[in-house]
């Protein structure tokens, strides 16, 4: 085993460079990205010491050890959600709940999903259409394309389509959590610290968990799970009836999935298309696959494999604005990881922004270039782990990689969008990267 040693300590005081990470979180990141090579250790008086990780082997290496780096415990508002659900669960609840809905996000639902998506996205598609002509080409990018997602997530994980009016209520309720879930204090406070939910975060989580819960009545009501379960929530109602789980569990499922079922997609391909009316001529060649792989047809799972070059774009736009900016853990004892020790309590951040746009890794990391991705799979760039990885990774990858596919394709083979240079300068960061009052863009049909 090597020699342990201690990461390096950044200039300035702990608590000086901890209040630099929560007001500016991301320039942070790409600050000790850019100036340590294995990763940096900011001391925290009276609280546990924050650990960013700036070598993607030894990000790698903490994601596989889900025993010595586990989630962090959801608190305060996040508490209030979903505490039972598979993105906050541990152990032995957590490999039972993962056995349990893993069939949900397999072929059969996948395709479901896929097709749903495409279905949603023509629909947008003649929305637009009927904007257009009515002379409201102004759009909020994100609105739409949480629409698109949530329907389909819902349809795919839930066997219910919730509609115009539930996606609007759905993209309400996260743009709520969103400002309650902002990085702040409180995220590098001991865990005694008081952390007292607002009356809005109670307000948000009461919405979510009504939701969920009338998802789970409309299942139940319709028969529930059966001898050939067909998505998500069949194979929860049946792993319900075989086991015994915390109360609440099926509805944090559910509440939880409601959440992360729909929105790596949306956020992936609001900054997908925002970079594609920056770069015209990448957009062209996604406009020209478009029309030859789906030409008039439905869009749908069929042509989600083929769409090869849009993978590619919606892949290196993932690399730049990763929605899941960073995956972040607390250290359980005292650990080596690589040839350093990391102290027991830590908090151990990941994050795929700074990795992602380090120039050891990529070259011209700054630049949109989804050629870079001609000849070499993603899955073969350690340095790259949007959905990040080990045990933990995100289940919902071929869902997210394959309906941003369609999606895209879909509604750029028709529509050019206009968008602000600046609509991706000031992100939330929150669990996701999110924008804070949406993304404006201006659609405009194409001949």
């Amino acid at each position: 085993m090597e020699q342990s040693q201690r990461l390096p300590n950044p200039p300035d005081s702990g608590v000086f460079n901890a209040l630099r990470f929560v007001r500016s979180p991301l320039r942070f990141l790409s600050v000790m990205q850019s100036q340590y090579r294995d990763g940096v250790e900011v001391s925290i008086p009276a609280g546990p010491s924050i650990v960013v990780v700036t070598n993607p082997d030894l990000c790698h290496e903490a994601m596989d050890r889900i025993a010595d780096f586990s989630r962090v415990p959801a608190s305060g508002a996040a508490a209030l959600i979903a505490e039972n659900g598979l993105v906050q669960t541990e152990g032995d609840l957590w490999r039972r709940q993962r056995e349990a809905i893993a069939p949900g996000f397999g072929g059969g639902p996948l395709e479901t999903y896929v097709d749903s998506v495409g279905a949603q996205a023509v629909r947008l598609r003649e929305e637009w259409g009927d904007a257009v002509t009515a002379g409201q080409t102004d759009r909020n990018l994100h609105r739409d394309m949480t629409t698109v997602t949530v329907r389909a997530a819902t349809q795919a994980l839930f066997g219910t389509d919730i509609g115009a009016d539930g996606a609007s209520e759905m993209h309400r309720l996260a743009q709520g959590a969103a400002s309650e879930f902002e990085l702040s204090v409180t995220t590098i406070t001991p865990e005694w610290f008081p952390d007292r939910p607002s009356s809005d975060a109670r307000e948000v989580a009461e919405g979510l968990k009504r939701m969920g819960e009338e998802i789970i009545a409309t299942k139940r009501s319709s028969g529930g799970a059966n001898d050939t379960p067909s998505d998500m929530l069949d194979f929860l109602l049946l792993a319900e009836q075989s086991g015994e789980y915390p109360e609440n569990h099926l509805r944090d499922q559910v509440v939880s999935f409601l959440i992360a079922g729909h929105e790596t997609t949306a956020l992936g391909t609001t900054y997908t298309q925002a970079l594609l009316s920056w770069h015209p001529e990448v957009r062209e060649r996604v406009r020209a696959e478009a029309r030859d792989v789906i030409g008039d047809d439905e869009p749908g799972y069929e042509h989600a494999e083929q769409l090869t070059y849009t993978g590619q774009v919606i892949t290196e736009a993932l690399r730049l604005y990763p929605p899941a900016w960073a995956v972040i853990r607390r250290a359980q004892g005292d650990q080596q990881l690589g040839q350093y020790v990391v102290s027991d309590g830590s908090l151990v951040i990941m994050p795929q922004w700074s990795v992602h746009r380090d120039e050891r890794f990529f070259d011209s990391p700054t630049q949109f270039d989804p050629s870079r991705w001609d000849d070499q799979s993603p899955d073969e760039r350690g340095a790259y782990f949007a959905f990040a990885s080990g045990p933990h990774s995100c289940i919902g990858r071929g869902f997210a990689t394959m309906g941003a596919r369609v999606a895209l394709a879909t509604l750029t083979r028709d529509f050019d969008l206009d968008v602000p240079r600046d609509e991706l300068s000031d992100l939330l960061v929150t669990p996701t990267l999110r924008p804070g009052d949406g993304v404006r863009a201006t659609v405009s049909p194409v001949d």
